[in-house]
């Protein structure tokens, strides 16, 4: 890859370490217990067709690709400016990182939430928030996400979204967005298949075979409850 190109896929790691150990097969941690004996066979590209970046490069790589994904000037703003310097929200603070990167299209996120409603019933969803942000507004059909991220609503999930759970009706509706494709496998469940890259998005926690499409994490905040994101780094735009 030519000095110039962006390697947006170092972006899947969180650590050098974790970036090396991506090149490294099963029969080497089977035969070869030694971690730096792996590490030294990885780095001298026995296990790839190109030479893995050393930690100098992975870090400027990192810090190349960071910097691409910054947003472009626009007259708009961006729904983080709504957002408080001192609201220290956990789960709005995730949002306002994922909002350039997903208005750029080059991370697509989804999140799952849920909430109780005024009558005791468990509300849930998965939403494509790139498609969610875009649609904003304060339509009663749609997200305010301007009050959202005021910090003066919650995140309600809706029919319209990937994926809507009503207790109280006993209502399940999936519907496809901007990005994805609601799928389901007897054997996976729920799946979403982004419509750029036709890369595969689990849901259940499970390790599988499409476990590497989307980096999952689970985050808390008193206000907005737990919130868990999906976030898939992007190989072609929808």
């Amino acid at each position: 890859m030519g000095s110039h190109q962006v390697d947006f896929s170092v972006l899947d790691f969180d650590t050098y370490n974790d970036y090396i150990n991506s090149f490294a097969t099963a029969d080497d941690e089977r035969f070869l217990s030694n971690q730096k004996i792996i590490k030294s066979i990885v780095q001298l590209g026995y296990r790839t067709t190109k030479v893995p970046y050393d930690n100098d490069e992975f870090d400027r790589r990192v810090l190349i690709a960071e910097q691409a994904i910054r947003p472009k000037t626009t007259a708009m703003g961006l729904l983080g400016d709504f957002m408080s310097p001192s609201n220290n929200d956990p789960v709005l603070l995730e949002f306002k990182r994922r909002e350039v990167p997903n208005l750029n299209k080059y991370l697509s996120t989804i999140v799952f939430t849920s909430y109780i409603s005024s009558d005791g019933y468990e509300i849930s969803g998965y939403i494509d928030l790139d498609s969610s942000w875009r649609m904003g507004g304060s339509d009663t059909k749609k997200i305010d996400w301007k009050c959202v991220f005021e910090g003066r609503c919650r995140v309600r999930p809706m029919a319209h979204h990937l994926s809507y759970s009503n207790a109280r009706y006993n209502m399940v509706k999936y519907t496809h967005s901007d990005n994805y494709l609601v799928m389901h496998d007897h054997h996976f469940g729920l799946l979403f298949m982004h419509k750029g890259d036709h890369k595969i998005i689990t849901v259940g926690g499970q390790v599988n075979l499409y476990s590497r499409n989307a980096k999952r994490s689970m985050v808390y905040s008193p206000k907005l409850g737990y919130v868990v994101f999906y976030d898939h780094l992007v190989r072609k735009k929808v």
